[in-house]
């Protein structure tokens, strides 16, 4: 991949391996580094022994990366008003951001399903959490590009700092730009919103990314990225088919696309 940022794999992307042969798996690969989905729903690292996480990390020393791990929290109900929602997933964030750090990871995707307004948007809820790891959120609705919303995000980004960046997905991110007919405006408010992405996901849940949409997104990352700010950026399949071989397959695949789109960007402005 030369002349491209690094890209690495999204953990959900393969079924069946435990995290140390996941890990020796993906540097056999010459995948360089590991997200890991550590929710419940994956490998429910918060509920993990302190002797199992140091085993883990001690082979990713041997292996590969584990750089990031992700929750199944939601970003509203970590800030909710009602302390019966709140507490819960605040402690479920800090047990996960602890089993994060010693694993090795440098943040923790919150879920953020549901736009916030105004009046949710408060970052002093976040002050007190105590995580240790910035705190990326993942928008999963196109109804975050509403003006309303979008407005909430920015103040709560901003009164948040460093605590709490962004995990931009693409294919997310592609349907909010193709869903709305004010597209335009959904365009602005992305352009908004990169300053503060640390990590990009090339999300394929079987389709490919040949829409126009994932095009977007990551040559926005890649001119970002040769701007000097740092992202991140890993493969995320979700396809029927998640066996290694599989999974492999479609990491090298969008590998090269993604070199491809390095190159465009370099071509363009040169």
């Amino acid at each position: 991949m030369s002349g491209a940022a690094p890209l690495g794999l999204y953990s959900i992307s393969v079924r069946g391996l435990d995290v140390p042969e996941l890990l020796a798996w993906a540097a056999g690969a010459g995948i360089p580094f590991i997200h890991l989905r550590g929710g419940p729903r994956g490998y429910d690292l918060g509920a993990r022994e302190e002797a199992t996480l140091a085993r883990w990390h001690a082979v990713s020393r041997s292996t590969v990366p584990i750089t990031g791990v992700t929750a199944d929290t939601d970003l509203v109900d970590l800030i909710s008003g009602d302390p019966a929602v709140r507490c819960p997933a605040q402690e479920d964030v800090r047990r996960l951001s602890d089993a994060a750090r010693i694993l090795g990871a440098r943040w923790v995707r919150l879920l953020a399903r549901r736009p916030l307004t105004a009046a949710t948007a408060d970052g002093d809820a976040l002050g007190g959490l105590g995580t240790g790891v910035p705190l990326l959120v993942e928008l999963h609705d196109p109804g975050w590009f509403t003006a309303q919303a979008h407005r909430a995000l920015l103040r709560l980004l901003d009164e948040a700092q460093p605590r709490l960046r962004l995990l931009a997905d693409s294919a997310q991110l592609a349907h909010a730009l193709t869903s709305d007919e004010r597209n335009e405006q959904v365009g602005e408010r992305l352009e908004q919103l990169w300053p503060w992405a640390d990590v990009l996901h090339l999300s394929d849940a079987g389709p490919g990314l040949a829409g126009p949409g994932h095009t977007v997104v990551a040559d926005a990352a890649v001119r970002r990225i040769a701007g000097g700010q740092r992202i991140e950026a890993a493969v995320e399949w979700t396809g029927a088919d998640r066996t290694p071989a599989a999974a492999l397959a479609v990491y090298r695949r969008h590998s090269a696309w993604w070199t491809a789109r390095h190159s465009a960007i370099a071509e363009a402005a040169s």
